[in-house]
């Protein structure tokens, strides 16, 4: 199940940039990646290493708790751990952390989908929902690292020379 939220925003980003002509021969050929995210209460069970490019990251909520899932980008120069301390310290996101996308609040047993184009980099998958006690669900620990690496670059190929008359 989709949350309501995901639709509206999908319909209104089509509704703002309407449709897009695409002709067969400068039809996209990059592949999206599927990755699956399972929540609990209180952790994220997904792959720690993807590749560069346009990412469908699918969370299924199999925790009693509602969840949600925000992708963040840690940049240059801070790590985990620091995300986590200062999620720790103030509840939320520190500035030099750039949340590229989130996903709507869904409750238990259902799921969501959040397609995203992801560069190389450091990222953190983190629930920024506060829990009952008032701690965010990132605290509690649900929160995971994530490593986007470069695409292979493929080698162009050439034509073989023709063969020399004699």
């Amino acid at each position: 199940m989709v949350g309501r939220g995901a639709v509206r925003a999908v319909l209104a980003t089509v509704a703002v940039l309407g449709p897009l002509a695409v002709s067969a021969q400068n039809a996209p050929t990059e592949k999206v990646q599927y990755v699956r995210v399972i929540g609990a209460d209180y952790q994220f069970t997904a792959p720690t290493t993807i590749t560069e490019g346009i990412v469908t990251f699918h969370l299924l909520n199999s925790g009693a708790d509602v969840h949600q899932m925000s992708v963040v980008e840690i940049g240059i120069g801070h790590s985990v751990k620091d995300f986590y301390d200062a999620m720790h310290a103030k509840g939320v996101p520190p500035a030099w952390a750039v949340t590229v996308g989130s996903t709507s609040i869904i409750q238990k047993q259902t799921e969501t989908f959040l397609t995203l184009r992801l560069p190389p980099g450091r990222f953190v998958l983190a629930c920024l929902i506060p829990a009952s006690d008032g701690r965010s669900h990132t605290e509690k620990g649900m929160y995971q690292a994530m490593t986007v690496t470069p695409a292979a670059v493929a080698k162009p190929t050439f034509p073989a020379a023709p063969a020399k008359k004699p």
